[in-house]
């Protein structure tokens, strides 16, 4: 019974499981991401991913305020995964910022995600820390009834998903948000080359727009120029989050 026992494998502790399975987990979640989108009932399965991108979009402004020393006022999310950050004073440069981190912010969290929650001992806590940031926003700064509802929801999912869920379910959920916040600038992708839009019977500049107005150069320029910053930056990530470790993994290997 003895050697029957010794010639079983190590069990995989669910902090230790192979890169080689972390990176399958990562491919799950890419094909979810893109795949989702291309079948009928896909858009009903990614919407709460694509409404959070949007969450993380108006957040960017709103953090864009708050570090330019303006006021977030308030933020709005909608049904049509449209949204509305309030931004107070924002002028200038500072108004470049805050529309700029509306654009890259989603994507600079989502490298942030997909580094960290590469892995499945550091994947709860990025869930973790995602489902705090969202509850909070909703009593802080979301106020109409679907978007704090909403965020609410996904808040506590999040929460309950990074406390109980297998480990490699973590990964493929963090991978799976990482990609879509990378992505939420070309989830639209007119929206980067628009000088605005109307919603409600009022006409908006665009983000992009609001850039042009202040700096210099066209508005589609910068979606061009912004657009393609969100795709470096998730060529970056990664590279960091899963290729790196892969390479050391094989070095390792080949000096053993």
């Amino acid at each position: 019974m003895s050697d029957f026992a010794a010639s079983l494998p190590e069990p995989v502790s669910p902090t230790t499981i192979p890169r080689s399975r972390l990176f399958a987990m990562f491919g799950i979640a890419v094909v979810l991401s893109v795949g989702l989108g291309m079948v009928s009932w896909g858009g009903q399965v990614i919407y709460p991913f694509r409404l959070f991108a949007t969450w993380a979009h108006e957040m960017g402004h709103g953090i864009g305020g708050i570090l330019t020393g303006n006021t977030f006022v308030d933020l709005e999310l909608y049904q049509n995964l449209g949204g509305q950050a309030r931004i107070a004073g924002a002028s200038g440069i500072s108004q470049v910022i805050v529309s700029s981190l509306g654009l890259i912010g989603p994507a600079i969290l989502g490298a942030i995600v997909m580094v960290l929650g590469s892995r499945a001992k550091t994947a709860p806590y990025v869930l973790g820390a995602l489902a705090v940031f969202a509850v909070v926003s909703a009593f802080l700064w979301i106020r109409n009834t679907f978007g704090f509802v909403s965020i609410l929801i996904i808040g506590v999912a999040l929460a309950l998903f990074a406390k109980f869920a297998p480990a490699t379910a973590r990964v493929v959920m963090a991978q799976l948000l990482a990609v879509q916040l990378a992505l939420s600038a070309w989830s639209s992708r007119d929206y980067l080359f628009i000088a605005g839009f109307e919603r409600d019977g009022t006409f908006f500049d665009s983000d992009t727009q609001n850039i042009a107005d202040e700096l210099f150069l066209p508005f589609w320029f910068w979606g061009g120029l912004l657009g393609g910053l969100s795709i470096l930056i998730l060529v970056v990530a990664f590279w960091w989050a899963w290729i790196k470790p892969l390479m050391a993994q094989a070095v390792s290997q080949g000096a053993a």
